[in-house]
């Protein structure tokens, strides 16, 4: 069985030439320095609510997955 491909849209990726790099270096360098200027460091309080909710969601992904090996343990 042979995949049709010749109607599938190929995304376009035009690679710079050296010439252009300073200027597109120079660019990336300011969007950087803008994104830089607006984000600040968290508060404790916070820093602690990430880390609490960043903890439940490592917790409940754990059980999950222990929950599914116990399942597939059991069937054999």
């Amino acid at each position: 069985m042979a995949i049709d491909l010749t109607n599938v849209d190929v995304p376009s990726f035009k690679i710079p030439s050296p010439k252009e790099w300073p200027a597109k270096i120079k660019k990336t360098l300011k969007e950087w320095r803008r994104v830089f200027k607006i984000t600040k460091k968290p508060g404790k309080e916070e820093y602690l609510a990430v880390v609490k909710v960043t903890g439940l969601g490592i917790l409940l992904i754990g059980a999950i997955g222990f929950a599914i090996f116990l399942v597939v343990e059991l069937m054999k």
